[in-house]
């Protein structure tokens, strides 16, 4: 690999902040990036996140920025023809105690005001919708 003399932007480090600020700039016009990892991309902390894109967060600018971020995952594999492995399941979030669903209401109130399809379910209903799933560990397949 030949390393240039000269580059308009020099990104340090290919995990996702690097790859994100990248890829924007190429989809800016921005294109004569140069990306410097000192291993493999993704190689570092950025695998240990793979598969944990829930979308609420503390705030409504942050919950759309991760709205931005799954949608973005969901349309790359078209976009750019490399395989991505990303699958929306959806997340799952449970209270032991009655403090514990309290803490989950409150973020579920605030997840529907920030536009998050977010809904309580019963034991049942979580039984019913996970073992229709092939290799559920609630149904022991």
């Amino acid at each position: 690999m030949t390393i240039p003399s000269k580059t308009d932007v020099v990104i340090i480090g290919g995990g996702i902040a690097g790859c994100s600020i990248a890829y924007h700039l190429v989809k800016l016009g921005i294109s004569d990036v140069v990306l410097c990892e000192r291993k493999q991309l993704t190689c570092g902390t950025t695998w240990h996140a793979a598969g944990l894109v829930t979308q609420l967060r503390a705030t409504q600018r942050m919950t759309e920025l991760a709205q931005y971020t799954g949608e973005l995952f969901g349309k790359l594999e078209a976009e750019t023809g490399q395989a991505t492995g990303f699958r929306r399941n959806g997340s799952l979030r449970l209270a032991k105690t009655p403090a514990r669903y309290e803490e989950l209401a409150r973020g579920a109130s605030m997840g529907r005001n920030f536009g998050l399809p977010v809904e309580p379910l019963t034991p049942d209903q979580i039984k019913e919708r996970w073992s229709a799933a092939s290799g559920s560990p609630m149904t022991g397949r």
